[in-house]
């Protein structure tokens, strides 16, 4: 390989990639594995391939509109395909702050960039550096940008707003649409254009992940604490005197005893872990490493068993003390990874 062809490959390809390896940095908490990050380069890998097809389709069948395309069809399209997976993952829990939802947005937004930039390497073999540094630093970190970008809104409205469906992902994937597009207009110089991603975007992402942190370590210690002392009551036998088991006595005429025995101690054991997954949360955030718990495995055997006797009604009743909440669904995935 000659050296004009390597330097070609570094700047097409490792920009991106090194972005998103200082996002995972950042992540104090380490809440994105990296079967989690390589799943979502996939994924923004497969987006950029049919994305690739879609876009040939419309210069083919529609050569008038070449020129208004790039800068307003193509972002609209590329965000759209994009965001199916970044919204797969919110939408059942798999992210749930905006720390993880960028990064694996940007993950996305790099596997598209990463296969665009290996079709273009082939397609401009002639090209210079210069054409490189500025796919590599400008196009491909603004793909992974506006990706991210758009995840951490729909995260951000769940939070703050308790928005869901389509008003929770409609404005993120509107946001990561007019970015995209933004950069597409041609209004600055390519070389500006690269200057302006590289130097804003790392702000964005350092703001967004200082205000993500600072809210999860205020939900985490609060949230844990009540954890803790909704435990205390259950063993103690206060239960029954709190808000939650008033609720519960009141399911007498409606349930067996053997039903309301199992949603308390359904209550007992999604407390239990939901407890367990702060404290790993603390642990990674302390630097330190979280030991694999053989009876994990028990617990959500149990939690399926006590979710099949109470039966699909029972749950439909004993759902407000459970208060599922997107953090409180993905604290069950994340111990289950």
């Amino acid at each position: 390989m000659r050296i004009d062809e390597l330097v070609r490959i570094v700047f097409a390809l490792f920009p991106v990639l090194l972005f998103l390896t200082g996002l995972r940095v950042l992540d104090s908490y380490k809440l994105v594995p990296m079967r989690m990050v390589l799943a979502a380069l996939t994924a923004g890998a497969l987006a950029a391939g049919l994305c690739y097809e879609i876009n040939t389709f419309f210069f083919q069948h529609f050569p008038q509109y070449s020129e208004q395309y790039p800068r307003f069809g193509a972002p609209a399209v590329e965000e759209t395909v994009k965001s199916v997976y970044w919204i797969f993952l919110i939408a059942t829990s798999e992210v749930a702050f905006m720390v993880d939802s960028a990064i694996c947005g940007f993950a996305i937004g790099a596997g598209f960039a990463l296969l665009e930039n290996i079709v273009y390497l082939h397609a401009l073999e002639s090209a210079s550096a210069t054409v490189w540094i500025i796919r590599g630093f400008g196009t491909a970190v603004m793909h992974g940008g506006a990706a991210a970008i758009g995840a951490f809104v729909s995260v951000y409205l769940a939070e703050s707003r308790q928005w869901r469906g389509v008003r929770q992902f409609g404005p993120g994937l509107l946001t990561a649409m007019l970015v995209h597009a933004s950069f597409n207009q041609g209004l600055l110089s390519p070389v500006s254009s690269a200057v302006v991603v590289m130097t804003v975007l790392p702000v964005i992402f350092v703001v967004v992940f200082y205000i993500s942190e600072q809210s999860l370590g205020r939900w985490m210690s609060g949230k844990l604490d009540q954890d803790i002392d909704l435990l205390a009551m259950i063993a103690s036998g206060e239960f029954k005197t709190t808000p939650q088991g008033a609720y519960l006595m009141s399911l007498n005429d409606a349930f067996p005893p053997e039903v309301r025995g199992d949603m308390l101690t359904l209550l007992h054991l999604t407390t239990e872990l939901s407890a367990r997954a702060k404290g790993d949360l603390m642990l990674r955030e302390a630097g330190m490493e979280v030991p694999a718990d053989p009876e994990l495995e028990n617990s959500f055997k149990e939690l399926k068993y006590l979710q099949k006797s109470i039966g699909p009604t029972g749950m439909l009743a004993v759902r407000p003390l459970l208060k599922q909440t997107p953090r409180d669904s993905w604290e069950i995935h994340h111990l289950s990874r």
